[in-house]
């Protein structure tokens, strides 16, 4: 049906006769000529029209923008004045003799020029959403990211394996969703969280390396970089250790970061155990663009809580912003505390330094007076002139998240980020349990993930919490972006896991009884990570929101407005 592509014409087919497809992305009806931009998935061309054949003139005057048609034409050059140096083929244009329209077009309810659409009108009609350019760019670059996965994952020995999509129901930290059959009264399937066993699995088969990229489903709250489906790059090795993962992965961000970015990244990547980042950013998922950092106030703490009666058994943590702030606004941080909650705060700031004595203004709403305590707290951390000084005081503050917010809004408010970085860091020595708010014991990854063996002895006393576990985070910027374990591969740690997390024999037999037999045949020692893939073209590609690197996601809500999936149960 054509010939040529409009964004691959350039100079070189002057003259040259050509039959093109595509869809009208503007036109311009003057007295004696029709301008018209075709546009097809490659770019645009400006085509042409004379009033010296009326049937032609009468069909192009017809048109509407998004009309989808045909044309035949020749190559002509531009005139001079009509050149346009931004665009590829901006000197030449097409003479048609000949049109074909295959579809007129509604007038659309979205400007697919413009980003001015709202979210909601984007998603009911995606399928025009995705004819603006940008998205089909994200998608066309999505498709070239995905090829060269294949490529690296090939080239590094892994077999491409597919795993099912209609299995068992296995807790691996969120709900499941569930696929109910029509042939059999109560009886359902479970749509993978990940393929976590299967995988597992593999490795007992023994397949050294395996790869997927693969859809997977979680029931879980939604936001801008979550998704119910999302697609994952699963990999899983025998015989290796975190090491061997380690370098493969940093090896593969850093080619696509070169690749796509032409971004270098420093190797090997920076390693922070789970405690520490917790302990300095307030987070297991650190943006280290960011240069504040949470400090050691322990040596103060004592004094500092018995200046507040009620606060006594409270924790806090401190942070210095070194931005020389000569004028500061508490109220900022009044707004924050209020609309995060769960401490409070102080704030001191430095104003002068005279013979020693520190000259300093005190914002809180805390009964809090002790000027020695303040200069010996100004002495230690050698405060500056403009400097600030928070003290967060809270219960649970040690584990409180929006800790990291409130750093990450003190970081854009005195315009501290780096935005032009990115900063890999992996996240190592997990917890492997946590206690929920029923003080039921739970994996903080999954139920598969093999404790250190420097805390394998607790497995044998009372102090699960103090267990720790060989997982690890990527994080990139504060997103994380990919997970991973070594994998439990002794039937008898196994069990004792399933044990401690109080899933009964019977639920063990059920669930997990094929699972547990398979531990029994001579299982190698295995690792494996997953990748967010939607994550990394997120960042790849400097994109905020998740829905916008994949063709047809949901709302924060679940709900497809595109096709108005889920259905109630009456249409079953």
């Amino acid at each position: 049906m054509r010939t040529d592509y409009c964004g691959l014409l350039n100079i070189n087919y002057l003259d040259k006769k050509v039959k093109l497809c595509g869809w009208v992305n503007s036109l311009r009806i003057l007295k004696n000529i029709i301008f018209i931009d075709l546009r097809d998935c490659t770019g645009i061309i400006q085509i042409f029209v004379y009033n010296n054949k009326k049937k032609l003139w009468n069909l192009a005057s017809s048109l509407t923008e998004e009309s989808c048609i045909q044309v035949y034409g020749k190559i002509k050059k531009r005139i001079l004045n009509n050149i346009k140096d931004n665009i590829n083929n901006g000197n030449i244009e097409v003479l048609v003799n000949k049109l074909n329209i295959f579809n007129y077009s509604n007038k659309l309810p979205l400007d697919i020029k413009l980003n001015n659409n709202s979210e909601e009108i984007r998603l009911q009609y995606r399928y025009l959403d995705l004819r603006r350019f940008n998205m089909f760019n994200t998608l066309k670059i999505r498709s070239i990211i995905v090829l060269f996965l294949h490529k690296f994952f090939q080239k590094n020995s892994f077999l491409e394996i597919e795993t099912p999509f209609l299995t068992k129901s296995f807790p691996e930290g969120a709900k499941n969703y569930f696929v109910f059959s029509k042939s059999k009264k109560d009886i359902f399937y479970a749509l993978p969280q990940s393929p976590q066993i299967f995988k597992q699995l593999l490795m007992i088969s023994g397949i050294d390396r395996y790869y997927q990229i693969v859809k997977c489903f979680r029931d879980e709250d939604l936001r801008s970089d979550r998704q119910p489906e999302f697609t994952q790059i699963d990999m899983e090795l025998s015989f290796s250790n975190f090491n061997t993962v380690r370098f493969l992965i940093e090896k593969l961000i850093s080619s696509l970061w070169l690749n796509f970015k032409n971004v270098n990244f420093n190797v090997p990547f920076k390693i922070i155990k789970y405690c520490d980042s917790i302990l300095y950013y307030g987070t297991d998922k650190p943006d280290l663009r960011n240069p504040l950092k949470f400090i050691d106030i322990s040596m103060f703490k004592k004094n500092i809580l018995l200046k507040l009666n009620s606060y006594i058994n409270f924790k806090i943590k401190a942070l210095i912003v070194d931005k020389n702030v000569m004028y500061f606004d508490f109220k900022f941080i009044l707004n924050l505390i209020n609309k995060y909650g769960l401490f409070d705060c102080i704030c001191i700031k430095i104003i002068n330094l005279i013979k020693n004595k520190f000259i300093y203004e005190l914002f809180s709403f805390l009964n809090f007076k002790d000027d020695l305590l303040i200069q010996n707290i100004c002495v230690e951390f050698k405060l500056k002139i403009g400097d600030l000084f928070f003290i967060f005081i809270g219960k649970k503050i040690a584990l409180n998240d929006n800790l990291n917010l409130i750093r990450q809004t003190l970081c854009k408010k005195f315009k501290l980020l780096k935005n032009n970085k990115f900063c890999p860091v992996w996240i190592t020595d997990f917890p492997l349990f946590y206690y929920d708010n029923n003080n039921n014991l739970k994996s903080h990854h999954h139920p598969f993930t093999m404790p250190l063996v420097s805390s394998l002895s607790y497995l044998k006393s009372d102090y699960y919490s103090k267990l720790l576990s060989s997982s690890y985070d990527l994080v990139i910027n504060g997103y994380e972006l990919g997970s991973g374990s070594t994998r439990i591969h002794d039937f008898k740690i196994q069990k004792k896991i399933f044990d401690l997390l109080g899933i009964s024999k019977l639920v063990q037999k059920k669930k997990y009884g094929f699972f547990l037999n398979s531990l029994k045949f001579g299982t190698p020692p295995h690792i494996g990570l997953a990748l967010g893939l939607d994550r990394i073209i997120m960042l790849l590609m400097d994109i905020k929101n998740i829905r916008d690197v994949i063709a047809f996601p949901k709302t924060t809500s679940g709900i497809c407005l595109l096709t108005g999936a889920p259905d109630d149960k009456s249409s079953i």
